[in-house]
């Protein structure tokens, strides 16, 4: 009977409620989490978040996080936090000292690459990435969380000798950005703590801070009612909550807890203004940044509001071309930002604000039109759509940043499901009206900030405060002219294509590839997967590329490519290409580059027919545009005139042009270089290198409906124009030159030095040279780490890069690199040096080459089930024209090299005689 009251008692509240108010009442509902994860809380506060994913299989990712990062820190621990996540690496209870990397990089868990952690303002949050089918390393997994959590080894020794490393990391940092960051987040944050708090410290306090001080930090706030475990991976969901209820549960809070203060950076209602010069800026940038409180998504009115920012960012990133002068972006401390930013050369930077301004003003007071926002929620539904279809082959890496973002900012994870339903929801109701109502939300003139930047010998352009008011207010006061949505209704092509006939079919069985000949001599290369259920990724290239043309048209050959998408192809410019394909999933980028030319470009099924028409439009119908060129050029000379004074990039600059053996064509960029650029000659290039198909391989990768696609084949691929030239490219001399070359670049007032060591020269291209050369190159990075960063604690990060070409000619280049203290560069190469003559004279040890093999193979395993994987690795074999199917003998191959094998082909290629120095160092005083 009272079941029957309170049904009748809510058909009674129905029947006279206003949809309005109904609709009202439920949006203040909060929404529920992820139906398919489940999440608990343990007695002591802890809190778990478990999801079964197997995508990819056998793998599982695991996080820790603690909502206590640099924002909980006294003036006097500035840098602690940071420094605790440092030490978590260093030893815990279970795996001291450094047996915890030893053990990890033993399985094939790879430091930096796969296991590491990051530290905030507000939460520091551990990853950590294993075979999901090795239950002893799976239970270690969780031993490895349980330790962090609150068993990490904080002893005197270590604490002394990774200061050093935290000091190196610092120095990594310091530069043009890590300095105009400090200057403007105390302006952005309103003067808040989070202005004070950069995880990094200061090196007061990094020079200082005793093991006992760590300590107590690490006692006060790694505790369990701050910290979550989120697993998600190929793994038993029953099993993983019982092993986690029992390794986490005896975790303790401490008996005095210190309040977690939940900070925040209020608005104020203040306009702000600030200069920042500094030597390495060049040009004049003005950003101006109108705050707003960051939204956090819990109920389906936060969501609704949500989806509504999210058109109109989408809206306005159209109406911009997808240029990066205005959007929304977060601030931290709770705080967003509608940014709009203008980089120009002195005495410029009035016309560009303005011209900004008015595309601002144009949404405001004339709005969006209904076309556009129509293909706005086309093209999101569409995406949202597309997700729902790869909901069962989403990879983990993904759904558990959602699930982090649930437990630290309570922002709601619905699913992929829930998501498509809201939105498709939601969506229609989202008018016109309250659509063009956002932008006078956004575009304000209060709580507004304007930082001008310029170098002091620019500092007469900067504009003040005033004079960009009145910038803005003269863009106000002038007609305005109306807005004109040119979407077409015309076909794509102007001419069909006359399709060709597939004349040759291989199978090759072992890789699951198909070969395709067509009647022009393209040839086609297919490989069907299930690893995404509607994804195709391709890509088609011949060999000539921009060394078929002159030293004096390379600039223009080089950017023809650039020139040509940002014009269109067909009957429609770029911009409208933009409309017509809105509630598609095709991008279709040609690319022309020093000795290829060729198409990128990823679709779905149901797309293809679209992408394959849209690359047919762009081989034989590329359109010429003046605007668009005369803007792309505008765009590389700002850029240029704002990077002349960046020590790195003068250094960069010195490295590509004495690596390319000192060639025209690897000079730094420069304004004369850019004026060689020239639109007749980029359009007569593109033609000529998309004249002749027939030398041209494609490749597809994906879930393939081979039925479906051979006849889209031969009706665009088998219909480009084929001359049967077989173009090849030319060897132009550009390779790392021979000999002994050491050179020294001083730029920039940052004490810090950056060093690259080359080792070059000829090799012998086959299947187990480049094994060798491989294992090579990572155990050198890992003894490098081992005793450059560990042992001497004189550099934060060293790297090493191989390269092993075929094409033109077989060689190799090997670069060790680093950044470090300008008075240790001598000691650190002559340590470098070392431990490469270690590898020549008696190889690698065993347990870094067993680590190297371990790595490599848990890597093809992850990589054997990723479309990109299989494309990249593809058109590397065609490129080298080696075998297709040579990734199937991988495993057996790597099992049979040996220290001793390693140590011969260190000694066979890495010679003195070609060795390369390069450093750069900070300007004399």
């Amino acid at each position: 009977m009272l079941v029957k009251y309170k049904f009748l008692g809510f058909l009674s509240l129905a029947a006279i409620c206003l949809p309005l108010a109904c609709k009202t009442q439920l949006d203040t509902q909060p929404l529920s989490l992820d139906p398919a994860v489940r999440t608990g809380k343990l007695p002591n506060g802890f809190t778990y978040y478990i999801r079964k994913n197997k995508t990819p299989e056998k793998r599982v990712t695991m996080y820790l996080a603690v909502k206590a990062g640099s924002i909980v820190e006294t003036d006097q621990q500035r840098g602690v936090a940071h420094f605790v996540e440092h030490m978590s690496f260093n030893g815990t209870k279970h795996f001291p000292k450094k047996e915890l990397m030893n053990y990890l990089e033993r399985s094939g868990v790879r430091f930096g690459a796969d296991i590491n952690a990051n530290t905030t303002p507000d939460e520091t949050v551990y990853q950590l990435p294993l075979p999901s089918d090795h239950p002893e390393l799976l239970a270690n997994g969780l031993q490895i969380m349980r330790d962090w959590a609150q068993d990490a080894n904080i002893e005197a020794e270590d604490v002394e000798h990774e200061r050093h490393v935290i000091l190196e990391e610092k120095r990594v940092r310091q530069g043009l950005a890590q300095r105009f960051q400090e200057k403007s987040i105390p302006l952005y944050t309103n003067g808040s703590r989070y202005g004070s708090r950069l995880p990094i410290g200061t090196e007061e306090v990094l020079l200082k801070v005793t093991p006992e001080e760590i300590r107590s930090f690490y006692k006060d706030w790694y505790r369990p009612d701050l910290q979550a475990i989120l697993v998600v991976g190929d793994v038993n969901v029953d099993q993983m909550e019982k092993d986690i209820k029992a390794k986490f549960s005896d975790l303790k809070n401490p008996e005095k807890e210190k309040e977690r203060t939940i900070y925040r950076a209020e608005l104020t209602g203040k306009n702000q203004y600030m200069q920042f010069i500094d030597p390495e800026f060049g040009g004049i940038s003005v950003e101006m940044s109108m705050k707003q409180k960051a939204d956090t998504v819990v109920t389906a009115a936060d969501y609704r509001a949500n989806l509504l920012k999210n058109l109109f960012e989408q809206m306005l990133a159209t109406r911009f071309r997808q240029l990066p002068f205005v959007g929304i972006a977060p601030i931290t401390g709770g705080l967003s930002s509608f940014y709009v930013n203008v980089t120009t050369k002195p005495a410029e930077t009035e016309p560009a604000l303005k011209s900004v301004w008015l595309e601002l003003r144009k949404i405001e007071e004339q709005g969006f039109t209904q076309a556009e926002l129509d293909r706005a929620k086309k093209s999101y539904l569409l995406k949202l759509s597309d997700g729902l279809k790869e909901k069962d082959k989403t990879a983990s890496d993904l759904l558990i940043k959602s699930y982090l973002q649930h437990f630290l900012t309570g922002t709601i994870a619905p699913g992929i499901a829930k998501d498509y339903e809201l939105t498709n929801a939601l969506l229609p109701d989202l008018d016109l009206k309250e659509m063009n109502a956002q932008m006078k939300t956004y575009l304000k003139n209060t709580d507004r900030d304007i930082i001008v930047k310029s170098s002091a010998a620019n500092k007469t352009f900067l504009p003040t405060e005033a004079a960009i008011s009145s910038w803005i207010e003269d863009v106000y006061a002038q007609n305005l002219p109306p807005f004109v949505d040119d979407a077409l209704d015309l076909p794509l092509l102007k001419n069909e294509p006359k399709p060709g006939k597939i004349t040759a079919e291989e199978d090759i069985k072992t890789g699951g590839l198909q070969k395709i000949t067509l009647s022009n001599g393209v040839k086609v290369i297919l490989k069907k997967t299930d690893f995404q259920n509607n994804q195709i990724l391709f890509q088609g290239f011949a060999e000539g590329g921009a060394s078929l043309v002159s030293d004096a048209d390379y600039e223009s050959a080089i950017s023809a490519a650039n020139i040509i998408a940002a014009a269109g192809a067909g009957n429609y410019d770029a911009l409208q290409l933009g409309k017509l394909m809105s509630g598609k999933q095709v991008q279709v980028s040609p690319f022309i580059v020093d000795n290829y030319q060729g198409f990128n470009g990823n679709t779905t099924k149901e797309d293809l027919p679209a992408a394959l028409e849209l690359l047919y439009a762009y081989f034989t119908e590329p359109r010429k545009s003046e605007e668009s060129y005369q803007t792309l050029i505008g765009r590389s000379r700002e850029a240029l005139a704002n990077k002349t004074n960046d020590p790195n990039q003068v250094f960069a600059d010195t490295v590509n042009f004495v690596l390319g053996n000192s060639h025209v064509r690897r000079k730094p960029q420069s304004l004369e270089r850019i004026s060689s650029i020239n639109l007749d000659k980029a359009f007569k290039i593109y033609q000529e290198r998309f004249a002749d198909a027939s030398g041209f391989t494609f490749l597809f990768v994906g879930n393939l409906d081979l039925k479906a696609l051979k006849p889209l084949l031969e009706k665009y691929l088998g219909a480009l124009p084929a001359k049967g030239l077989h173009e090849k490219a030319r060897d132009l001399g550009i390779n790392i030159p021979p000999g002994r070359i050491a050179k020294t670049v001083y730029s920039g007032s940052t004490q810090k030095a950056s060093v690259m060591l080359v080792y070059s020269g000829d090799f012998n291209y086959n299947f187990e040279n480049t094994i060798q050369m491989n294992a090579i190159a990572e155990a050198l990075k890992i003894s490098l780490n081992q005793r450059l960063r560990e042992q001497e604690g004189g550099t934060y990060t060293p790297n090493v890069q191989l390269k092993l070409s075929k094409y033109l000619k077989k060689r190799f280049s090997l670069i060790i690199s680093f950044d470090c203290d300008p008075k240790n560069v001598e000691k650190l190469i002559a340590s470098a040096q070392d431990e490469v003559n270690k590898v020549r004279g008696s190889g690698p040890s065993a347990d870094n080459l067993q680590k190297f093999k371990a790595g490599r193979k848990v890597g093809l395993q992850t990589g054997a089930t990723n479309n990109g994987f299989w494309l990249d690795y593809l058109v590397s074999q065609e490129m080298n024209k080696e075998p297709l199917t040579e990734f199937f003998d991988y495993d057996a191959a790597l099992n049979k090299i040996t220290v001793k094998s390693v140590q011969e082909a260190a000694a066979t290629f890495i010679q003195d005689k070609n060795y390369i120095r390069l450093v750069l160092m900070p300007e004399k005083k």
